[in-house]
C-alpha cells in the first residue's frame, strides 16, 4: 500500500544517516558538540561532499548558508592536512557569529572567509528573488574560480521565497571552475525542484544525481563516486 511504501522510504533515508553518523564520528568526537537541528545537512549529505572533497581533491569551496556544514568540513581539512579553502556565504549575522566562533576557539578561521551579507533582490531566471547582495558576494570572491559549489541557503521553505536559491546556479557560472561538481540541499521541494528542472534543462551536458531524496548533485565531467552507501 501507499502508505507501507511511504514508511520503507522513510525508514531508507533514517538508515542512511544512521550510517553515516558512524562515518563521522571522527570529526565529532573530542570536539565541541556541534548543534544538529532540521535546517542542517542530513548526516548522509554531510558525509557524501566530505567524501567529495578527499576523493576528488576539490580545492576552492563555495558554500551558500554557512553552518554546522561549514565547521565539520574547516575539521576535515585541519585533520587531514588538506589545502582547501572555504568562501562561507550568510546572511544572518547572529548565526555568522555562533559559527565564527566555533572557528576562532578551534583555530579554524584561517581555512573559512566567511562572507556575510543581507538578501537583497536580484533579477534570475524564476523571476526576482531575494539573494545574498550580488555585489558584495562578488567582492570578496572576485575572480577566484570554484570547484565545489554547495547551495542550502538563503531561506526557501516558504512558497513566497522557493526560488530564492537560483542565482547560485545562473548568476556566478562564470566563477565556476571547468571542472566542478554543484550541490543543492532540500531537492525534493516544489521550489528546488524547478530550479533543478530549468538549470539541467540548461545544461544538457551536465550529469544530475539525487542522493537520499534531498540532495541534487550536479557535475560537468565523469569522476569518482563519493557515495557513502550502495543502493
Amino acid at each position: 500500500s501507499i502508505k507501507c511504501f511511504t514508511v520503507l522510504f522513510f525508514s531508507l533515508k533514517k538508515s542512511d544517516d544512521i550510517y553515516s553518523m558512524s562515518l563521522l564520528q571522527p570529526l565529532l568526537i573530542d570536539y565541541p558538540y556541534l548543534p544538529f537541528s532540521s535546517s542542517s545537512l542530513r548526516p548522509v549529505c554531510l558525509v557524501y561532499i566530505l567524501n567529495e572533497i578527499i576523493i576528488n581533491q576539490r580545492k576552492f569551496i563555495l558554500e551558500f548558508g554557512m553552518g554546522l556544514s561549514t565547521i565539520v568540513i574547516a575539521r576535515l581539512i585541519k585533520r587531514n592536512n588538506l589545502d582547501v579553502k572555504i568562501y562561507s556565504v550568510e546572511h544572518n549575522k547572529e548565526w555568522a557569529d555562533i559559527v565564527e566562533d566555533y572557528l576562532i576557539k578551534e583555530n579554524l578561521e584561517h581555512i573559512v572567509t566567511l562572507i556575510v551579507t543581507d538578501l537583497k533582490k536580484i533579477d534570475s531566471p524564476l523571476g526576482v528573488v531575494k539573494w545574498y547582495d550580488y555585489s558584495l558576494v562578488m567582492s570578496e570572491v572576485k575572480e577566484q574560480k570554484f570547484d565545489l559549489i554547495i547551495v542550502d541557503g538563503p531561506p526557501a521553505y516558504k512558497e513566497s521565497v522557493q526560488f530564492s536559491r537560483g542565482p547560485a546556479f545562473f548568476n556566478l557560472k562564470t566563477n565556476f571552475e571547468e571542472d566542478f561538481c554543484l550541490i543543492l540541499d532540500d531537492a525534493q521541494r516544489v521550489g528546488e525542484k524547478e530550479i533543478i528542472k530549468l538549470y539541467k534543462g540548461s545544461n544538457k551536458k551536465i550529469k544530475l544525481s539525487i542522493i537520499s531524496d534531498t540532495l541534487a548533485v550536479f557535475r560537468c565531467s565523469e569522476n569518482f563516486d563519493p557515495l557513502p552507501i550502495e543502493y
